[in-house]
């Protein structure tokens, strides 16, 4: 039985197989792949998810908790008010833990029948970077739709206070916060991350990548930190930190800033108001602070010459 799951993953005994049913020579990549898998089942390497969800989830987090604790950068504290304690950092991660080893691992484990109906394959030859890119920016489009309205639909009255509250708890969140959640959400927020790969299949590599991909930027928009290689500064209409951020520090009164990944959502259908007010009032505190600074160093400039002309 075993043997026919093999088989059926890769239908090559050898290399030179391998090469003659695809016509050319085998990259470095495929011959590792082709290395790696070959005594592997399908089953075996989709398992392979459960590792790539835990590490973002569990251990990416520590980065920010270390900058936290350790590390202090005010300067990129979207909350530099707001201390998270290491006993909040640790009761939050017991819960991410809980919640990982009773939902989301055995929800893996028994989801792999639908893996094989959406099509994902693990066969040779391997897709091309210019692929892997296309299917990963439509995932990621994809997820950021589906979840702004399911991220809505969560801030219903009686669903929040049920059910999305929970993940409101910490109103200036850290890394551990994107995965802090009621069991409920945590399986209802899965569902868009599979939409992608059901509607445009793709390897199993790519399957794999965009998992942990997605699962890295949600801990990073959870950081709690606008830090200077965030990919704002480069995709002008990628929410990041600093969005996400706001729609905690309202809490459950937010009715903004719902999507996870983009801008565009909350700016088509009207849901990114207070966050512009906010940044508003923002940048008119700042420009008022601005210009006290400006003041006192002209007066103090007055007052130094006024002494030295004295002083002469």
């Amino acid at each position: 039985m075993e043997e026919n799951v093999v088989l059926t993953m890769l239908p090559y005994a050898t290399l030179q197989e391998a090469e003659t049913a695809i016509g050319r020579s085998l990259t470095c990549a495929e011959t590792l792949w082709f290395n790696y898998t070959a005594n592997k089942s399908d089953y075996a390497l989709y398992c392979h998810a459960i590792p790539l969800l835990f590490l973002p989830s569990i251990l990416v987090p520590l980065f920010y908790v270390l900058i936290e604790l350790i590390f202090p950068i005010a300067s990129y504290k979207i909350q530099p008010k707001i201390k998270i304690s290491l006993y909040d950092n640790f009761k939050c991660y017991l819960v991410v833990t809980r919640t990982f080893v009773l939902i989301v691992a055995p929800t893996l484990l028994i989801s792999y029948p639908s893996i094989k109906m959406i099509g994902i394959r693990t066969s040779l030859p391997l897709p091309s970077l210019t692929e892997i890119i296309a299917q990963l920016t439509i995932y990621f489009i994809i997820e950021d739709y589906t979840s702004y309205w399911l991220h809505r639909g969560f801030h219903i009255k009686w669903v929040y206070e049920n059910i999305h509250k929970v993940h409101h708890e910490y109103t200036a969140p850290t890394g551990f916060t994107s995965q802090h959640a009621h069991w409920l959400e945590t399986l209802a927020f899965g569902i868009p991350g599979y939409l992608g790969p059901a509607i445009v299949p793709g390897h199993m590599i790519t399957f794999l990548l965009w998992l942990f991909l997605r699962h890295t930027e949600s801990v990073e928009i959870h950081s709690g930190y606008d830090l200077p290689w965030s990919l704002k500064k480069y995709i002008p209409f990628y929410g990041g930190a600093k969005f996400h951020d706001y729609h905690h520090y309202v809490g459950g009164q937010s009715q903004s800033n719902f999507a996870p990944i983009f801008t565009y959502c909350d700016y088509i259908y009207g849901t990114d108001k207070g966050y512009k007010y906010h940044k508003r009032l923002q940048q008119q505190h700042q420009q008022l602070k601005d210009g006290l600074k400006s003041d006192a160093k002209q007066i103090g400039g007055s007052y130094a010459s006024a002494a030295s002309i004295k002083s002469e």
